[in-house]
This record gives structure tokens, sequence and C-alpha cells, in this order.
């Protein structure tokens, strides 16, 4: 579809689409592909990074349908499920233009240390996406702390999978305003900048 055909009204996301311009074009993308670009999907990352990517396109379509042209995006999980369902719709990560930044300490791994915090940049303005508080319960945390201890059994590692197929299908059900706070500022963040509300202190960097 030429950018040509893009006419007002039409929505940069709706049901498990999302639609971003590349070079001119209209890309129309599936949540079947993103789960496709994460073979053996972690469920939860795949579909909190697709739903989070799905509100930076409504935040950032305003005026026209927001482009990957320009984009930059700096995530606070690190996570591979997450990784690829933004990288699916944003196209970011082999072009340098994602930034992970996560607690010290955090090993890499699920646990109450990562964040669900996304900025996207356009090049003219920001959106800040973060997972409303308390829509992760605090057992999944501590669940997720323990699992790789000594003390992990067989019924956690059950459990987990369990919650993460539970919180997949929250978040698809509920609508995006609900699951998200959504922030847009009128500043881009230039390649390699991180966030203002980043504590650097309490972060560490993680090219990606």
């Amino acid at each position: 579809m030429s950018i040509a055909a893009v006419v007002e009204g039409i929505k940069p996301a709706e049901a498990t689409l999302v639609r971003i311009c590349e070079r001119g074009e209209v890309l129309e993308l599936g949540y079947d592909g993103a789960m496709c670009q994460h073979p053996g999907s972690l469920w939860w990352g795949t579909a909190v990074g697709f739903r989070a990517m799905q509100a930076a396109a409504e935040a950032l379509s305003r005026d026209r349908l927001w482009s990957r042209d320009d984009l930059y995006v700096v995530t606070g999980h690190p996570g591979p499920g997450v990784r690829d369902a933004v990288d699916y719709v944003t196209d970011v990560v082999g072009r340098g233009r994602y930034h992970s930044v996560v607690a010290k300490d955090c090993d890499m791994k699920c646990n109450s240390k990562m964040k669900f915090e996304w900025w996207v940049s356009d090049g003219q303005r920001t959106a800040a996406i973060k997972l409303r508080p308390g829509f992760v319960p605090v057992e999944f945390y501590s669940l997720s702390d323990r699992l790789g201890t000594p003390e992990t059994t067989k019924d956690d590692i059950k459990a987990f999978r369990i919650f993460k197929v539970n919180l997949s299908a929250r978040i698809w059900n509920a609508p995006l305003e609900e699951s998200f706070r959504i922030e847009v500022v009128e500043e881009p963040l230039q390649l390699g900048e991180l966030p203002v509300e980043i504590d650097e202190t309490y972060f560490d960097d993680v090219p990606m």
C-alpha cells in the first residue's frame, strides 16, 4: 500500500494488528507474525511487547501514521520475547536503534527487577509506555525470583507457565488504556540517549 493511500481515519492498531510506515509503504503486521518471530514463544513476553507497540502506534500516530524510519526504542525489559516482538514491529534491533537498560544483577532473566517500560521516539516526540502498576501480581515476581535457585520445584515451573499464559490472555482482553500508562512528550530521544526517568545509578546499560 502506498503512503498516498493512507487516509484520515486509518487505525494504527486494532484487534491483533498494528500498522506502521516504512520508506513510504504501509505495513500491516499481525501478532501471529510476532509469534513466528519468536518460535516456542514465551507467551507473556511476546504478548506484552506487541501490545506495548500497539500503544506506541496509537500514541505516535496523531498527525500521520507512525514510521519505522527514525524510530529509536529504549526498553527496561531485556527478555527475548519482548525484544523479538518489539523488533518485529519496529525493526530497530538490527539497525542499532534498540537500547536495553536493566537493573543491576538482573542476570538477563525474568525477575522482579525487570521493568515493563518502553520509550519509543520517532525523531520528533517520545512516547513513554509503562505497564500499569499491579497488572503483574506480586506472586509472579516472587515466583520468577525463585526460579533457577535450589528452592525451585516442578510445581513452581508449572505455576510460572500458567501465570504467563494467564497474563497473556489478560493483556489481550483488556483495552490498551487499561493495561498501560501512556505519555507523549514533544521532544525526541537522540540515538543512544536515555530517558530522564531512568536512574543511571540503578540501571546497567545493556547494548543490544
